[in-house]
């Protein structure tokens, strides 16, 4: 089971190797009064594989998508991770995530990114290194949760969003500055990409 110290410890690990955490920031900041602006924040800092070959259409297709789930996101932008019960979500969840992830310089890491930069109290962010790690079988036996690594559905984010929950929702964050599931992903970051063996559901 993850503590708090070890939540914490990770975090700190993060904000010291991670250069690229100011930018989430300042999206934070901005993406109220331009949401299309932090989003391309976000995408150009931390999906620039996917959105470097983004051109104007896929740029007009984001900023129809974010338009379209401003009331969706509106409606979960005060749900809390621990307390939420996801499959009443659902519906939500599909919505935002299958318009976001079908744009082509968005997909599934960026549909995640984007979709927590303006529910942060609610949505846990992925990436394909974490996919992976949580879909291992391991995970899958443990926790009773499939997540596919590999061209993901709407119904995995969901199912991540559950698994999530289900590894790291007993803990009681103190944090002001930052909420818990930003504090889960950089969990999930330094063990996928700083340290390559970890194994997460061991």
């Amino acid at each position: 089971m993850v503590t708090l110290s070890e939540l914490k410890e990770k975090c700190r690990k993060f904000e010291e190797r991670e250069r690229r955490a100011i930018f989430y920031k300042l999206a934070s900041e901005i993406k109220d009064d331009h949401p299309l602006q932090a989003a391309v924040i976000i995408l150009a800092t931390w999906n620039v594989g996917r959105f470097r070959l983004a051109g104007k259409k896929e740029i007009i297709k984001l900023k129809d998508a974010l338009n379209s789930c401003k009331p969706l996101f509106d409606k979960l932008k005060d749900k809390e991770f621990r307390t939420s019960n996801f499959d009443e979500l659902a519906n939500e969840i599909k919505e935002i995530y299958s318009k976001l992830s079908k744009i082509e310089g968005v997909r599934h890491t960026g549909a995640s990114k984007i979709f927590h930069l303006f529910c942060p109290n609610l949505i846990v962010m992925w990436d394909d290194c974490i996919r992976r790690m949580y879909g291992k079988k391991e995970c899958e036996r443990k926790y009773g949760i499939k997540i596919k690594g590999n061209t993901p559905t709407w119904q995995d984010f969901l199912n991540f969003q559950k698994l999530m929950q289900k590894i790291f929702g007993h803990i009681d964050w103190d944090e002001k500055e930052k909420t818990l599931p930003k504090a889960i992903d950089e969990y999930n970051y330094v063990g996928c990409h700083f340290e390559s063996e970890k194994r997460f559901c061991e």
